[in-house]
């Protein structure tokens, strides 16, 4: 007498168990590479955004007496308009001396037109917590500016509490009582910021 073997058909529901375990391990590690590129795309931004935060924060510190015109016009549309007088930061010799209102204007176009090749944004504000408001704002040594570059869905602004926000500006107590002077990074924000 024979013996007939009741196995057939094993082989191919081994196989396919092996492309199962195959297919999960290969989807876990595609996975993985997503998240290693957005690490790496979020180091990126942050290395040229602090670049050119020192890069802006050198140019005001040589020229600390035009430093609300650096933050007007920091804030300003992309680029804006060309200044009247480009004190020789366009590769032409200056004929005449720029005052440092002049300067400060030159360079902030230029740096605006230098961050439209980047994708990130760039604004100054008071910092805050600093004294960064109010009528005695001129004689606070605590007072200072800071950079905020930020990229992706965040806007470089200081905020109620929004999502676009870098950093919130609400702060709440322990007491349950809101106060405006704040300065933490929203949790869902992409930005960092410089004090300068």
């Amino acid at each position: 007498m024979s013996c007939r073997s009741t196995q057939t058909g094993v082989g191919l529901i081994e196989v396919m168990v092996a492309l199962l375990l195959l297919t999960v391990a290969v989807l876990g590690y595609s996975a993985l590479q997503g998240q290693a590129i957005k690490a790496t795309n979020e180091s990126f931004e942050r290395s040229q955004s602090l670049v050119i935060m020192r890069t802006i924060a050198e140019k005001i510190h040589a020229n600390p007496s035009a430093v609300a015109t650096y933050e007007t016009l920091l804030k300003a549309s992309p680029a804006g308009s060309v200044p009247s007088k480009k004190c020789g930061l366009d590769g032409q010799v200056m004929t005449a001396l720029c005052t440092p209102t002049e300067l400060a204007t030159a360079e902030s176009y230029n740096i605006r037109v230098e961050l439209s090749n980047y994708d990130f944004q760039v604004q100054m504000h008071p910092c805050p917590n600093t004294g960064g408001a109010g009528a005695n704002v001129a004689t606070n040594i605590m007072y200072s500016y800071c950079l905020i570059s930020a990229w992706g869905d965040t806007t470089p602004t200081i905020g109620p509490d929004s999502e676009k926000d870098c950093l919130t500006s609400r702060v709440v107590a322990e007491d349950n009582t809101v106060t405006q002077a704040g300065g933490s990074y929203h949790i869902k924000s992409t930005c960092m910021m410089m004090e300068i």
